[in-house]
């Protein structure tokens, strides 16, 4: 149907961009230029060894299901779930939307943006843009996106397993990442933690302007 064929482009359109945003912010902190060797060797001494399972655990599942969805839909008949179209093309705004959170956080970050769990000397501690809300909102972007997977696609174990595999990552991440964080701007990032939430922007739907 001429339908599902938008959806599919929108689900095409989603991911591009995110990797595109990443891309770009990655040659701007010049990472490529450093060598992808030595930042695959960086991921593997930082990042915690849980993510080495949780990642192919949830995320093969996650993509051969998206590719079935594509190519053989009708063979992923039992995870499909009748959405009205209105909710589908809502996952599409919702999508767009956490994508231009994805932008303006590593639009905050700049050159300070890494792929990898690492701090660098000449490091800035980012407090503006999305920073200012929250202390973790690129987090927040990917579970936007992945839950609206399931929405644009009509199907529950790819929002379901996407959002699963997002909330995993940043449950195990978001604590090693504070604590280089802390290391590396001690009472600062201190200071920024009491008057920051970390992925649910509380304080400012209070209007705590601290």
């Amino acid at each position: 149907m001429a339908i599902e064929l938008v959806f599919k482009l929108a689900f095409v359109a989603l991911f591009a961009g995110a990797v595109s945003i990443r891309v770009h912010y990655q040659r701007l902190a010049g990472t490529y230029r450093e060598g992808v060797g030595r930042h695959a060797e960086t991921h593997l001494t930082h990042e915690a060894r849980p993510l080495l399972i949780i990642r192919p655990l949830l995320g093969i599942p996650w993509y051969v299901v998206v590719l079935l969805w594509f190519f053989a839909p009708k063979s992923i008949a039992w995870c499909q779930i009748p959405l009205p179209l209105w909710l589908r093309f809502g996952g599409m705004v919702t999508g767009a939307a956490g994508l231009v959170l994805l932008w303006r956080s590593h639009r905050a970050l700049g050159r300070n943006f890494r792929p990898t769990l690492e701090v660098f000397n000449e490091q800035q501690l980012v407090t503006a843009g999305p920073y200012r809300v929250v202390r973790h909102p690129m987090y927040i972007a990917f579970l936007i996106m992945l839950a609206s997977t399931g929405l644009i696609s009509a199907n529950w174990f790819i929002g379901i397993v996407g959002v699963l595999l997002i909330a995993s990552i940043t449950l195990v991440r978001i604590p090693r990442e504070e604590a280089l964080l802390r290391d590396q701007f001690g009472a600062a990032y201190a200071s920024y933690i009491q008057r920051t939430p970390a992925v649910a922007p509380i304080r400012a739907f209070r209007g705590d302007s601290r």
